[in-house]
């Protein structure tokens, strides 16, 4: 039987001899690198060829958890070069899981389908909902193309022509009619100056 030598003192091992990592140690020698401490060699982490104990592994050395910060022992979702507790994969607002479905990621902050849409996607100048993959872009705006109508008539305008009064879109047959009511309420003002002008 050969004699090993402690990688740690360099001493032949006379007795018993730990071996890991493919390396020899006394007992009293197989300690923890970060805090010196004698450690089981049941309990110890491997850390770049390293023998490390328990608690500086979890408290230096373990990945955190992107959500809980708290370390990640064992199994953990990893997407965008970033690791999850199982557990803590949800959606932020309503807290469904999302191992198994559609997510969005928004500055380290994971959400559902739905409520990504709610909270982020650009909203209706008509009806205020999200607006999902098409928009009509009118008036400096986004609208959805049933909700893009006329101020006046309620006709649907998405693809056809349109002015603007007062900021809101008209079809071309309200734009008339809006001009000609204007049109009366400058005559009837200008009438009622005439009047008082005549009476003074």
């Amino acid at each position: 039987m050969s004699v090993s030598t402690c990688c740690k003192c360099n001493e032949k091992i006379r007795h018993r001899a730990i071996c890991s990592l493919g390396k020899a140690y006394h007992p009293l020698h197989f300690t923890c690198q970060d805090c010196g401490r004698q450690v089981e060699p049941s309990h110890f982490y491997a850390v770049k060829d390293a023998v490390v104990c328990n608690e500086c592994y979890l408290s230096k050395h373990a990945v955190k958890c992107s959500t809980c910060r708290a370390p990640i022992v064992g199994r953990a979702v990893v997407n965008m070069g970033r690791k999850w507790h199982e557990k803590c994969f949800r959606c932020l607002s309503c807290s469904k899981p999302l191992l198994s479905s559609s997510f969005y990621e928004v500055n380290g902050f994971l959400f559902c389908k739905e409520h990504f849409r709610e909270q982020f996607s650009s909203r209706c100048a008509g009806c205020g909902e999200p607006i999902g993959r098409r928009a009509v872009i009118a008036l400096n705006t986004k609208w959805h193309a049933e909700c893009f109508k006329c101020n006046v008539c309620c006709r649907q305008l998405s693809g056809s022509e349109f002015s603007v009064h007062d900021g809101h879109p008209l079809c071309p047959q309200c734009q008339e009619w809006a001009l000609n009511l204007s049109r009366k309420i400058l005559q009837c003002h200008q009438n009622r100056y005439l009047t008082e002008d005549l009476c003074t």
